[in-house]
């Protein structure tokens, strides 16, 4: 399983925790929901599907999740969609770095990519320090700490793998 499908696993578990301790540091006064779909689409993240591209199916059947919470004063959405093209990854990125613009700046997180300085602790600001892309993979970010889109593409044989997410907090700070 991709490291991508690793992070939003472990999203599920930390919200897993959230939900089953939480409530009883606050005396049993706490709401709180979680939905998980696996029948997310390119659209639910809110970038368009490269054309040619469809569903890339893992060992693990998996290609997409849909994954909203409340918890108290907090809120979170995370969509994420993988893909699969016979087109190598060079012909893909002008595609979604311009999908990605109608969110603001775009940051390469790619890898070899000289990465701009790291965000302050305080800062909303995105950057590129917790980000490991492997020899090849390509990984652009756009939007803020709270809200933001993410677009990773691999290559894979003579075609690519294309990762989109949304992740949306709210209440978090």
């Amino acid at each position: 399983m991709s490291k991508f499908w690793w992070t939003i696993y472990g999203v599920v578990v930390v919200v897993a925790i959230l939900v089953t301790v939480v409530p009883r540091a606050f005396g049993g006064g706490f709401n709180f929901g979680l939905g998980i779909d696996t029948n997310a689409s390119a659209s639910d993240v809110g970038l368009p599907v490269y054309p040619g591209a469809k569903p890339h199916h893992d060992k693990d059947d998996d290609s997409s999740a849909r994954i909203t919470g409340a918890f108290g004063g907090f809120g979170m959405k995370i969509v994420a969609v993988k893909l699969e093209s016979n087109d190598p990854s060079e012909r893909i990125v002008p595609f979604y770095l311009n999908a990605l613009r109608k969110f603001g700046p775009v940051l390469d997180c790619s890898a070899g990519k000289p990465y701009p300085p790291k965000a302050a602790k305080n800062s909303d600001r995105l950057d590129c320090s917790d980000d490991h892309p492997k020899p090849g993979e390509i990984l652009f970010k756009v939007g803020v700490k709270k809200n933001f889109h993410i677009v990773g593409i691999e290559p894979n044989g003579h075609g690519s793998i294309i990762n989109l997410a949304a992740i949306d907090l709210h209440g978090a700070d």
